[in-house]
């Protein structure tokens, strides 16, 4: 089963969007991890079994390097704004498959995205 955890780069409100997509969605507050690092943050989605949602290109260079994280998707859409995010994140998700996502840096602009297997 996928399930997401989004970093606390992205408003709540995505959490709520994508939880109607019927997603399984956490936002990082939620699990009272506010202003947690980034440090903290991959831990807990690496021992959690979230793919991370994020912004923060760091969070690629460490999963590179460890291949700990069931899966990352890595934002690129600006302005980062939800009325902008929610229709490429819909769009995304409806053109994937979700099994495509574990073990990838899956790359989301406004024009495409790219998925990279990091792991099998």
């Amino acid at each position: 089963m996928i399930k997401f955890l989004l970093d606390q780069n992205l408003s709540p409100q995505t959490a709520d969007f994508l939880r109607g997509l019927g997603w399984t969605t956490k936002d990082i507050r939620e699990l009272g991890k506010s202003g947690a690092s980034d440090d903290e943050i991959y831990k807990l989605a690496t021992v959690e079994g979230w793919i991370l949602v994020t912004y923060d290109l760091d969070f690629s260079r460490r999963f590179m390097a460890d291949k700990g994280l069931p899966g990352l998707v890595l934002l690129r859409v600006h302005p980062q704004t939800v009325e902008v995010l929610h229709p490429v994140l819909r769009d995304f998700l409806t053109r994937v498959k979700p099994a495509e996502l574990k073990g990838a840096i899956a790359t989301v602009s406004r024009e495409r995205y790219r998925l990279r297997q990091v792991r099998s």
